[in-house]
């Protein structure tokens, strides 16, 4: 195979890895705006409906370190493809949902697929990125994942405007079909299977750990700080007891290895705190909007529409200036200004205006995307 043609392969994976990124992040998002709707059809709590969004995080924070064992030991075609059919399931049980309960498992089995879809798609690019090319294919990667979960809360206010929220779940499965098939055209079978012992004490110690800081944290101002902290407290030493037994095996479920390295660590936590800034501002702007601004879920959506949309320019440049110039430069400039803009945004009070909220808005989506 040539070079222009590998290429061509390279970029048609790409693209696959793109939607599923895409649908993945945008589906953690898009009922946001349905909240409200969805707490006055089912008679639950503010405190309550927000299971919608902390019970699916749970599972799909579960799920990606499953994903390494599942990655090295399913082709990597059909592993896609089956994160793809549990989307799609989660989703047409979702549309189809007549209590509160019946969505909570629909989001839960949505979250099983996509805690699959993003680590596949980011060790994926790894493999095919041509050389010289990583960052601006990780670029595009990043754009899409920032995209979607900035982009869910504009979609579903625009389709709440003319339906309601069932019909956003019909929606997204037509995308997820779509998905399905792009990923059955062009992933192959790029890994190379080891076929690793899975090791039981490590799945459950870590899925005992994340359930249980997660738990606490989304509880700890809304229902017993007894209950949040033994929580907490029973999740982190199981995190610890994670770490330590993935150091002592032979196959461990996760690698702890690279962070050893300084570097590794430094740049896990600039994206774990750039993206954990995006993500609770995806959940709690339209909220804010709605519920203490008074507006509609499509003035929320349009008030959100341009600063994602900023996320298709600033994330592909992004990527470029890594390939040349690397990140000495970029990443200190691009926290600066999250910082100043995340603190400008702490301050808002009920005066503000869809436009004062979109110009804070958008340098935030910018920086996380150098970062």
């Amino acid at each position: 195979m040539g070079d222009t043609e590998r290429e061509r392969s390279a970029a048609k994976v790409l693209v696959a890895i793109s939607i599923g990124a895409f649908l993945a992040t945008f589906n953690e998002t898009f009922l946001n705006v349905a909240l409200t709707p969805i707490m006055h059809d089912f008679g639950v709590t503010s405190g309550d409906v927000q299971w919608v969004s902390t019970a699916y995080m749970l599972v799909a924070a579960v799920t990606v370190p499953v994903t390494s064992f599942l990655y090295r030991s399913v082709p990597t075609r059909r592993l896609s493809l089956i994160a793809l059919a549990l989307l799609l399931a989660g989703t047409l049980l979702g549309a189809a949902s007549s209590s509160f309960p019946m969505l909570i498992v629909a989001r839960c089995i949505q979250a099983l697929g996509t805690g699959m879809i993003v680590p596949i798609g980011m060790n994926l690019t790894l493999l095919v990125a041509p050389q010289g090319k990583l960052g601006t294919y990780m670029g595009v990667v990043s754009a899409v994942t920032l995209v979607g979960p900035a982009f869910g809360p504009i979609a579903g206010g625009l389709m709440l405007s003319v339906a309601d929220w069932h019909a956003l779940f019909i929606v997204f499965a037509v995308l997820v079909v779509v998905a399905i098939a792009v990923n059955a055209l062009f992933v192959g079978n790029f890994e190379k299977l080891t076929h690793p012992k899975l090791d039981v004490p490590s799945v459950a110690l870590i899925c005992v750990g994340l359930i249980g800081v997660m738990y606490a944290i989304s509880t700890a101002f809304s229902g017993s700080a007894t209950v949040a902290a033994v929580s907490f407290v029973v999740g982190a030493a199981c995190l610890a007891a994670f770490v330590i037994r993935q150091r002592a095996i032979d196959n461990p479920l996760l690698d702890m290895r690279p962070f050893g390295d300084k570097g590794f660590v430094c740049g896990v936590l600039v994206v774990f705190i750039a993206f954990m800034a995006v993500f609770a501002m995806n959940i709690l702007l339209p909220l804010f909007m709605q519920n203490y601004l008074g507006f509609s879920a499509l003035d929320a959506a349009l008030t959100l529409l341009v600063p994602c949309m900023s996320c298709v320019v600033f994330a592909p440049v992004a990527g470029k200036l890594f390939d040349r110039y690397g990140f000495k430069f970029t990443l200190p400039a691009a926290l600066l200004m999250m910082a100043v803009f995340l603190f400008t945004m702490s301050c808002i009070g009920g005066s503000a205006t869809a436009l004062l909220l979109a110009a804070v808005y958008l340098p935030i989506l910018a920086g996380c995307n150098f970062s």
